[in-house]
C-alpha cells in the first residue's frame, strides 16, 4: 500500500523463515554425496560466442529451461529476479526496462527506449513489439551498464538479448501442456527435423490463456485477462562446412483485456460500491489489448581463414491497439480513458567480422536501421469529467495558498498528500452538486482561459461595452456566475468530449564499429571499443482537440474593479445564448490555433569503452571497465501548450565498473560482483506537466547512481543447487528541466534535485535452492523455491510522498522427469504467500484527480505436462 513521505525509510524487514527453513531440510537429508560443478554459460555479449565468465561486463543469463523452472513467462516475469533490473509492466504493449536505473517511460513514439532489446541479434525498435513469450528460448542475457559499442544506440542503460533454439539435426517433437486457477490454459508444440544431410527445420506454437483475477462491479467487460498465441519457424542450411544460413520468422497474435488499473481514492472507492486495488475493481472505459506481429530475419556465417562474416538482414513489424480506462473508476464524473494505435515497421542490415590471433581478438561492423511508423494517441473524457479536472485543479490551488500563507504566518499547516488532495476534490465537487452548481468550477476554469486568450475583451466590444472597460476589470466570480447556466445542464449532460494526436516517423541509423581485444601478457587482457552512430529523423504532429463548449450569459450588472480589487462600478451585460464554441488549442496558445508540425532533426556521437581485465589464476579474473552509451533526441509527440520545445537533446551515459568473477571450490562456486558508478547527462524524462491543461512531456534532466551487484551460485552437492544475488542501487537528480512557459519554475525544478529516480529500489534480493531426488527407476524429482525481496521505491516523480512499499514473492515448484527423459510433469504456485503487492500507483489518471494504481497477480497455482516424442 501507498504511504506518506515520513515513512519512506521505514521498510519493513524480509523474511526468509519459510525459504531458510526449506534450504536447511533438503541440506539435512542430502547427506554427503559428492558435489557437481556448475554449468559453463556460453554468451554472445561481445558479437562472439564465449564463457560467461570470461567476459569482462556485468551479465546475467538464463536458459529456457531455468526461467520455465522459475515461472518466469516474459521480460516483466524475469526482472524480478534479475539484480539491478525492474520490468515493472502492467501492459505488455507500452513497457519500460530500467537497468539500473536507467528507462523512458514514454508511452508516445516521440523517443526511444534507453534499454535495447534484441532478439537472435536484431534490434526491436519499440518497446510494444519487444515483449514476447519466452517459449522455445536457448537463453536471455540482460547486459548491464551503456552497452554503446558492441550493441549502439538506445543502450544506454543496457541491453537485453533474446536468443531462440535452433533448427538441430536430429528428429524430436515435444508437446508440453499447462492448466492452472483463474482459468489458465496453455501449450507449448515444438517439433525438430532434419530435412536433409544439411538442412535442419525447427516449427514452434505456443498459446496462453487466462481469464480476469477479479471482477468489474460495473459488468459488461473484463480487464487483466491473457490471451496470446506465438508461431516460430526456423531453417539451417550448411552449405559447406564453413558456412551456415540460418531464416527464422515469428508471427504473435494477441487479442485480451488490457491492464486493470483501479482507483485509489477512498472517496471514489465508495461511490463505486466499496472497490480496492486488491479486490474487485469498477470500469468503464473497455480495456483492450491487440496486437498482430511478424518478424523475420537471414544470418549467414562464413568462416575465413583468419576472419569469421556474419550478415544479419531483418525486418519487423507489428499493428497494436492499447485502450484503458485511466480513471480506474465506473464514475461517470470521472470518465477518463485512452487508446493508442500503432503501426510499426523496421528494417535492419548489420555485417560483422571477427577474428583472433594469439595475441588479439577483434569484432569491426557496420549496420543501417529504418524505421517507419504511425502511432494516434486518442483520450475521452465527458463534460463532467471537465468538471472533475476544475474541481481538482482549484483544490490543489487552493490548498498551496492556505499552506503559503500559514507558513508566511509560522502557523503549522498539514502536508496532505496527492491522494488526500484527490480526495478532497472528490468532497469538493459532491459539495457543489449539492449546492445546485454543478459546473461552476468548469465556467470559472473556462473563463480564465478566455481572460488570458484575449476572447473576453473581444466579447465586450460586441456588446457594446464602453471604451477602457477590458477583461481583466470584470469579477472572476461574477463572471463564472454569469456562465453557470450555459455550463450547468451541459456539465450534467455528459458530453462526450475527445482530443486525439496523430503522429508518423520515419528514423534511420548508420553506425560502424570497433572492439579490439589484446593480451598485454598471459594474465592481463586491454580492450578498447569505438562506434559512431548517426541518427536522422522525420517526425509529423497533427492535434484534434477542437470541441465545443456552450457560451451563455445570464444577463445583469457584473461589478468592476479596479487593480487593487475594489468594486470602482457595474458593468451591465446582457442575456445571451451563442452556438456552441470552439474549444481547442487556441486556448492554450494566446488565441492562435497550434499548427500541425512537420519536424526532422538529426544526432550524431562516438561512443566507446575501455576495458582492462587481470586473470589472477584459471579460476579469477578482476575487471575495470569505462563505458559509456548514447540514445539520439527526439519528439514531443504531444506538442501540448505554449512554450513546450517540440525537440529535446541526445542523452548520454558514462559508467565506472570494477567487478569480479570467480569459479571456486573446483567450480562448486560462481561468485561474481561488480561496483559500478555513473553520470546520467540529459536524460529524458516524462512527466505530466503544464499549466492549465496538463501534459505528458519530455524535458532534460541530469542525474547520477551508484550501486553494487552480486550473484552467486553454489552446488552444494550432487543433489543441491542454491542460488543468490542482491544488488543496491542510490541514484538522484542533479539537475531537473523546467518548462516555464507552461507553469513550472526553478524552484519546481530544485524540488526534484537530490530526489531518487522513478521505480528504483535502494536494495533487491533473490535467493533459490532446488534440490533433486534420484529414484530407483531413473526418474528424478526436483524441489525448488525462488524467492525475491524488493525494496520500496519512489512511484511518482511528481508527488514524492507516494511511496511503493517494498514486497516479497515465493514461488515454488515440483517436477518429475521420468528415466527415459520422455514425460516430465510438475505442479507450481507462484506468489504462494498470496502478497498484495502493488506495481505502480498515478498515471494519467491524475491529472484529472482520479489517480488509479495497478496490482502484481495474486496466489496461482496449477500443473505442466510434458510428453516428447
Amino acid at each position: 500500500m501507498m504511504h506518506d513521505a515520513d515513512q519512506t525509510g521505514k521498510s519493513r524487514q524480509f523474511s526468509l523463515s519459510i525459504l531458510s527453513g526449506a534450504i536447511a531440510f533438503a541440506t539435512a537429508i542430502s547427506g554427503t554425496a559428492y558435489a557437481a560443478e556448475i554449468e559453463e554459460v556460453v554468451v554472445t555479449a561481445q558479437k562472439r560466442a564465449e564463457n560467461l565468465q570470461d567476459v569482462p561486463i556485468a551479465i546475467s543469463a538464463f536458459t529456457g529451461e531455468s526461467m520455465k523452472e522459475m515461472g518466469v513467462e516474459n521480460l516483466t516475469d524475469l526482472g524480478k529476479f534479475t539484480p539491478g533490473v525492474e520490468m515493472n509492466n502492467d501492459t505488455p504493449l507500452q513497457p519500460t526496462y530500467s537497468i539500473r536505473g536507467i528507462q523512458t517511460g514514454d508511452f508516445t513514439v516521440g523517443s526511444d527506449p534507453a534499454v535495447a532489446v534484441y532478439v537472435d541479434g536484431v534490434y526491436t525498435g519499440r518497446g510494444a513489439g519487444a515483449e514476447v513469450p519466452l517459449a522455445d528460448i536457448e537463453r536471455v542475457e540482460v547486459l548491464k551498464g551503456p552497452q554503446g559499442t558492441l550493441f549502439g544506440r538506445n543502450a544506454t542503460g543496457g541491453a537485453i538479448h533474446i536468443i531462440t533454439k535452433k533448427p538441430q539435426a536430429d528428429d524430436t517433437a515435444e508437446l508440453s501442456l499447462t492448466a492452472g486457477n483463474y482459468g489458465r490454459q496453455s501449450s507449448d508444440l515444438l517439433l525438430n527435423r532434419q530435412l536433409s544431410d544439411n538442412l535442419y527445420g525447427r516449427f514452434t506454437a505456443s498459446n496462453n490463456r487466462r481469464d480476469a483475477f477479479a471482477d468489474n462491479l460495473a459488468g459488461g467487460f473484463s480487464a487483466g485477462n491473457q490471451d496470446t498465441q506465438t508461431y516460430r519457424a526456423s531453417l539451417l542450411w550448411e552449405p559447406s562446412a564453413s558456412t551456415e544460413v540460418l531464416w527464422r520468422a515469428d508471427y504473435g497474435v494477441m487479442d485480451q483485456g488490457s491492464a486493470l488499473r483501479s482507483s485509489i481514492v477512498p472517496s471514489l472507492q465508495a461511490l463505486d460500491g466499496g472497490t480496492d486495488v486488491f479486490g474487485d475493481y469498477a470500469l468503464d472505459t473497455p480495456t483492450i489489448e491487440d496486437r498482430d506481429s511478424f518478424g523475420t530475419s537471414l544470418t549467414v556465417t562464413s568462416d575465413f581463414e583468419n576472419f569469421t562474416l556474419t550478415s544479419i538482414t531483418a525486418f519487423r513489424k507489428f499493428d497494436a491497439h492499447l485502450q484503458q480506462d485511466e480513471d480506474g473508476t465506473a464514475n461517470p464524473d470521472y470518465m477518463f480513458g485512452s487508446a493508442n494505435f500503432d503501426e510499426q515497421e523496421q528494417f535492419s542490415q548489420e555485417f560483422r567480422l571477427n577474428g583472433a590471433t594469439d595475441t588479439l581478438k577483434w569484432t569491426v561492423g557496420a549496420s543501417y536501421s529504418q524505421e517507419k511508423l504511425e502511432h494516434l494517441t486518442e483520450a475521452y473524457f465527458t463534460s463532467g469529467s471537465l468538471e472533475s479536472f476544475a474541481v481538482y485543479e482549484g483544490t490543489k490551488m487552493a490548498y498551496e495558498a492556505q499552506k503559503a500563507q500559514a507558513e508566511a504566518a509560522g502557523i503549522d499547516f498539514p502536508e496532505l498528500t496527492q491522494t488526500e488532495l484527490e480526495d478532497l476534490a472528490v468532497m469538493q465537487r459532491q459539495y457543489y452538486r449539492d449546492l445546485g452548481l454543478e459546473g461552476i468550477a468548469a465556467a470559472s476554469f473556462v473563463y480564465d482561459l478566455m481572460l488570458q486568450s484575449g476572447q473576453v475583451d473581444q466579447l465586450l466590444a460586441a456588446f457594446g461595452a464602453p471604451a477602457g472597460i477590458t477583461g481583466n476589470m470584470l469579477n472572476s466570480q461574477a463572471m463564472a456566475m454569469q456562465l453557470l447556466a450555459g455550463f450547468q445542464p451541459w456539465v450534467a449532460g455528459d458530453v462526450p468530449w475527445n482530443e486525439n494526436v496523430l503522429n508518423t516517423g520515419d528514423y534511420r541509423s548508420t553506425a560502424v564499429y570497433g572492439d579490439f581485444t589484446w593480451s598485454l601478457t598471459d594474465k592481463m587482457d586491454l580492450t578498447v571499443g569505438a562506434r559512431y552512430t548517426y541518427d536522422e529523423k522525420d517526425f509529423t504532429i497533427q492535434t484534434a482537440y477542437q470541441n465545443a463548449i456552450p457560451i451563455a450569459l445570464t444577463g445583469g450588472n457584473v461589478p468592476l474593479m479596479d487593480a487593487n480589487g475594489n468594486v470602482i462600478g457595474v458593468l451591465p451585460l446582457p442575456a445571451l445564448q451563442l452556438p456552441a464554441q470552439p474549444f481547442g488549442m487556441a486556448f492554450y496558445n494566446n488565441g492562435q490555433p497550434m499548427l500541425d508540425s512537420k519536424l526532422n532533426d538529426s544526432w550524431s556521437d562516438i561512443s566507446g569503452r575501455i576495458v582492462l581485465d587481470y586473470r589472477w589464476n584459471d579460476d579469477v579474473m578482476t575487471f575495470v571497465s569505462l563505458a559509456d552509451g548514447f540514445k539520439a533526441g527526439g519528439f514531443n509527440s504531444l506538442n501540448f501548450g505554449p512554450g513546450v520545445e517540440p525537440s529535446f537533446d541526445q542523452e548520454d551515459v558514462v559508467n565506472l565498473e570494477i567487478g569480479v568473477k570467480s569459479s571456486l571450490f573446483d567450480n562448486r562456486v560462481r561468485l561474481n560482483a561488480s561496483v559500478f558508478s555513473y553520470e546520467y547527462n540529459n536524460l529524458q524524462e516524462l512527466d505530466l506537466v503544464g499549466s492549465p491543461i496538463p501534459s505528458y512531456n519530455l524535458r532534460n534532466s541530469d542525474a547520477e547512481g551508484t550501486g553494487a551487484e552480486v550473484e552467486v551460485q553454489w552446488a552444494a552437492t550432487d543433489n543441491l543447487f542454491i542460488a543468490g544475488n542482491y544488488s543496491y542501487l542510490d541514484t538522484e537528480f542533479t539537475k531537473y528541466g523546467y518548462i516555464e512557459a507552461i507553469g513550472e519554475t526553478p524552484a519546481d525544478a530544485e524540488e526534484k534535485i537530490g530526489q531518487p529516480r522513478v521505480s528504483t529500489p535502494e536494495s533487491k534480493f533473490n535467493v533459490m535452492a532446488e534440490y533433486t531426488i534420484d529414484m530407483a527407476s531413473g526418474a528424478d524429482v526436483r524441489l525448488r523455491a525462488d524467492y525475491n525481496w524488493t525494496d520500496e521505491r519512489i512511484g511518482s516523480i511528481s508527488d514524492p510522498s507516494r511511496i511503493i512499499d517494498d514486497y516479497q514473492l515465493l514461488n515454488l515448484r515440483a517436477g518429475w522427469n521420468s528415466a527415459s527423459d520422455r514425460y516430465a510433469a510438475a505442479l507450481w504456485v507462484q506468489n504462494a504467500t498470496d502478497e498484495e503487492i502493488a506495481g505502480g500507483y498515478g498515471g494519467t489518471g491524475a491529472a484529472i484527480g482520479a489517480s488509479p494504481a495497478w496490482r502484481y497477480m495474486p496466489r496461482t497455482y496449477g500443473a505442466d505436462f510434458t510428453v516428447r516424442f
